[in-house]
C-alpha cells in the first residue's frame, strides 16, 4: 500500500466526513475516491443489527433467492 502524507486540516476534514470521499486536483479532476475505516460505534451497530435474531442466510443461499428473483 502507497502512503500519502497530508497536511493537518485535509486531515481533520477526512475524520469529519461520512460516506465515500472524491478527491480531485486543483482542475477539478477526480484523482481517487476513498471511503474512511469504519469507527468503533458504526462496527457496534452494525454488529447489533446482525444479532437481531430473525433469518441468517449462507452466501449460497442469498445468491440463489437473488437469482430466483431475477428470472421471475
Amino acid at each position: 500500500m502507497t502512503k500519502l502524507e497530508i497536511d493537518q486540516s485535509i486531515a481533520n476534514q477526512l475524520r469529519n466526513v461520512e460516506g465515500p470521499i472524491e478527491l480531485v486536483d486543483a482542475d477539478g479532476q477526480t484523482v481517487g475516491i476513498v471511503r474512511r475505516p469504519p469507527l468503533a460505534s458504526e462496527i457496534a451497530r452494525a454488529k447489533q443489527r446482525a444479532s437481531r435474531g430473525g433469518e441468517t442466510l449462507t452466501w449460497a443461499q442469498v445468491r440463489t433467492k437473488l437469482r430466483q428473483e431475477i428470472a421471475e
